[in-house]
Formats: C-alpha cells, structure tokens, sequence
C-alpha cells in the first residue's frame, strides 16, 4: 500500500515538472471573422501571434455535445490565466451568424478580450479545420438541423507561434486538466 501511494506521488511529481508538448505542425494562414459580446472583427493567422490559444469546433444549434464542449471552454476561461485565449470555430456558418454566435457567447459568459467565436465562408473554415487541425468535419443534408455536422469534440492547444501542440478531449475531465497544465507552461 505505501508503495503504491510512494509510486503514484512520484508519478505526479513526474508529470508536474514535464515539459510543455513539442509543436506538431503549424497553422496555414486563413481569413476568418471573430465574434464576441462587444462585436465583430477580422482575425488571421497574425491575430494568434503573441499568445497561447485554446480551440474547440461547435455550432449553436447542436443537440449533441456543443453546449457541454462550450460550457468547458467556459471553465477554461475561468482557471487559466487571462493570457491563454480560448478560439471556439463554427462548423455550422451558414447559420451561426454574428448575430448567433454574439448571443451564444454572451450565454457563456465569454470575456471579450479574450474568447472568440470565429466564423467565415464554409469551404474556409472545413479547410482550416481538416487541413490546419487535422480534424474531421462532415455535414449530412438530410440530417435535421441540430444533427446535420458532425465533428471532434477535440480541443487543441496552439503555441504563441501558430503552431499546433496537442489534442485533448474535450469531454474529459482528466484530458481538460493536461491541457489546462499544458497551457500554464507555455
């Protein structure tokens, strides 16, 4: 039994002190419109110079796990400090308008200087998420409204250079705690 507890501390003490994740790729450029409480911007890739960012992939009308993933971004905001940006990207543009994604970020009690809801043209966006976050996104017309994307629950960890460092599950706790750790060493 005290070997156990010994091993698991130092497992702890292990993963404490390890360093921040190795990048894996670097974003390409993109043209996208940032969304919060207080209005509307444009946002690149230049944008995310400077700072670490956390994204997700929702859309507002999901029945699924969009609310649960945004509420943890939510959580996010709120135990990381105010330099870590949180980026949550549409995948349902055609109806996540500013207007929508204005009124869902107010739900969540976004902070506007640092929690944007970006959208922009649709083949833009599938491209940056399948090509730059190497993430899957599907719509199915026939679906109703509610159903018709289907994407990751994945949120990724991104350097102060654009580049990707990580992808955690966004509907884990445990994986919300690494990339909440991930992010503090950066």
């Amino acid at each position: 039994m005290l070997k156990s507890i010994v091993l698991y501390i130092v497992v702890l003490l292990i993963s404490a002190c390890s360093r921040a994740p190795e990048p894996v790729k670097a974003l390409p450029d993109f043209a996208l419109t940032a969304v919060t409480v207080d209005g509307t911007s444009p946002f690149d890739l230049r944008a995310m110079r400077g700072r670490v960012w956390i994204a997700d992939f929702i859309f507002t009308r999901c029945g699924g796990p969009c609310p649960m993933l945004t509420a943890n971004m939510a959580g996010l905001q709120k135990r990381l400090p105010k330099g870590v940006g949180l980026l949550s990207f549409t995948v349902d543009p055609d109806h996540d308008s500013p207007e929508v994604l204005t009124l869902y970020a107010r739900k969540f009690g976004a902070d506007p200087q640092r929690w944007f809801f970006l959208t922009g043209e649709k083949p833009e966006l599938v491209r940056l998420i399948r090509d730059g976050f190497l993430l899957p996104v599907v719509e199915n017309a026939a679906a109703s409204p509610g159903e018709r994307v289907t994407h990751s629950t994945k949120m990724v960890l991104i350097d102060a250079q654009g580049r990707l460092l990580g992808w955690y599950d966004g509907d884990d706790q445990a994986s919300l705690d690494k990339l909440s750790a991930d992010a503090r060493k950066l």
